[in-house]
């Protein structure tokens, strides 16, 4: 029987040309910088995975937009807590606020809005997340 792949879903949020961006805590990512997201559930789709995860890291609700990324990563690149050794299938949605307040996980190191000059200097998660800003 072949492993399945761990799913991740994150959510790109904007507003007044600013990005909002969590601060890890996790173990592999400590201090990097990513959208709010994370693993999709079991019986989850990635849309319901990204709107969960993102209230839960951001305390925003929101409606997703469209994929602005989606790609099969190997572990080692996700630096988080995979659940497998096959990789990890990783989708990025663009995302509207559509109601909440900003409310930082008690997981994570920091929460905040950047201007997106600002946010490309930070210790991103991923390099990627460069050409999605």
């Amino acid at each position: 029987m072949e492993n399945e792949l761990t799913k991740a879903s994150f959510v790109y949020m904007t507003q007044d040309d600013k990005v909002l961006l969590l601060q890890e805590s996790g173990r592999l990512s400590r201090g990097r910088w990513s959208f709010p997201g994370g693993h999709v559930e079991p019986g989850e789709s990635f849309e319901q995975g990204a709107i969960r995860e993102a209230f839960e890291e951001s305390g925003y609700q929101v409606k997703l937009d469209k994929i602005i990324y989606h790609k099969i990563i190997p572990n080692t690149e996700y630096l988080g807590n995979s659940r497998d050794t096959d990789g990890v299938e990783l989708t990025i949605f663009a995302g509207t606020i559509i109601g909440g307040a900003m409310q930082i996980d008690n997981e994570a190191l920091d929460l905040q809005w950047f201007n997106k000059k600002d946010a490309l200097t930070l210790p991103l998660r991923w390099e990627f997340l460069k050409d999605l800003i």
